[in-house]
Order: C-alpha cells, then structure tokens, then sequence
C-alpha cells in the first residue's frame, strides 16, 4: 500500500480527528484568547490606577511644599492623603499618603493622632524605607511631647538600613537632652561616618560634635 494518501482519505482522516479533537482544540484556543485579553486588559487597568495615583500624589506634594498652608489647602491635602489610602490600598502610594497626613497632623499640633498614623503606617509599609521612616518620625513625635527616653527606646529598637545616618543623629540629639554626652558623641560620630559614606555633607551635624567638645 503506498505511504501517500489520496485526497479524500486525508479528507475523511480530518473529519475523524475533528470529530475527536476539534471541540477541545476550540475550546483551548478560546481560552488561549480569553487569557490573552485578560491579562491586556488587567495591565492596561493598573497602568490607569497607576497613573491616577501618580496625579494624586503629586497634587498634594504640590501642595505639602507650599510655603504655609491656608486651611482651605490643608484640609484639601488631607483629602489628598486620605484617597491615596482609600483608593490605592496596600501600594507605596498609599503608604505616602498616610506619612503626608501624619506630617499635616504634627503641623496642627495633633500630635497623639499623628503617632496612631505612623504606628499604623509602620505596620502596613510595603518597604523598609517606609517602615523605617514612620518610626524615626514616632521618635521624634515622642521627644517633642517631652518622652525623651521613652523616644530613645523606640530609636534603639529600629534597625535602619536606609536611613542609618538619620537614625545615630536623632540618637545623639535624644542623648544630648539626657545629659549622656559621650554617649552623644559617639552616635554623631556614627551618623557622620555614615553620612560621609553616602556621600553626603552635614554641616549642622558637624557643629553638634564641635559643641560636644572633649565630651
């Protein structure tokens, strides 16, 4: 029998393998199409979400970097920081908007609210920059109500990675007010050293060791 087939039996032959196989080769091309289509469709809407929180965010550090705020701008900026929570849940816009609302609440003197944001910030940061940030401001806030040591604890438990330099110089500051000179000193000197790593000049920090003298 010879190998090549006529016409119609390779007809018949792909009516056969139709019939067997036609509606499931349909059905994975529907769905080749369908997956497709979906996943165009979920990147062209995060590319929209993305872009609509790109606009929110820079209206309100447009606004954040006025100058002094009327009332009618701040409370449009924490309009701004809250929709940035609302709408973009669980992404690094989100985590801006409650550090910016945090901020404008310190600026009020709001300052036990301002703690309860960082602390809820800290908790759901999507990074480490953030986690970190949200804590130093919580020290801060804590020193400026007066809690030095209470702010010097919360600082000796934050392991900075980003924003070490930051953190040895709010410890020196902190260690300063508790009368703990070389203590201070030598957070200073570590904040300076990671400074000078990083390629970055501070000359305040350089006029707080010099005031520290032989300390």
């Amino acid at each position: 029998m010879s190998e090549l087939r006529t016409d119609e039996e390779q007809v018949e032959l792909l009516k056969k393998w139709w019939a067997e196989n036609g509606k499931g080769l349909v059905a994975a091309v529907v769905l080749a199409i369908a997956a497709v289509g979906g996943w165009n469709w979920w990147q062209s809407q995060e590319q929209a979400k993305g872009e609509a929180a790109s606009v929110l965010y820079q209206q309100l550090v447009d606004l954040i970097n006025q100058p002094q705020l009327s009332d009618e701008q701040s409370a449009t900026a924490q309009h701004l920081a809250g929709q940035l929570q609302s709408d973009f849940p669980e992404t690094l816009y989100a985590n801006y908007g409650a550090l910016f609302e945090a901020k404008l609440q310190m600026n009020a003197g709001e300052l036990d609210r301002a703690l309860s944001t960082l602390k809820a910030v800290q908790t759901a940061a999507v990074n480490e920059s953030v986690s970190e940030v949200a804590a130093l401001r919580q020290a801060q806030i804590l020193w400026q109500q007066g809690n030095t040591q209470q702010a010097l604890d919360l600082a000796n438990t934050i392991k900075a990675k980003v924003y070490g330099g930051d953190l040895e110089e709010l410890k020196g500051d902190l260690l300063v007010e508790l009368d703990k000179k070389q203590q201070a000193k030598d957070a200073y000197l570590k904040a300076k050293a990671i400074f000078a790593t990083a390629g970055v000049s501070r000359p305040a920090l350089d006029m707080k060791i010099a005031d520290l003298g032989g300390a």
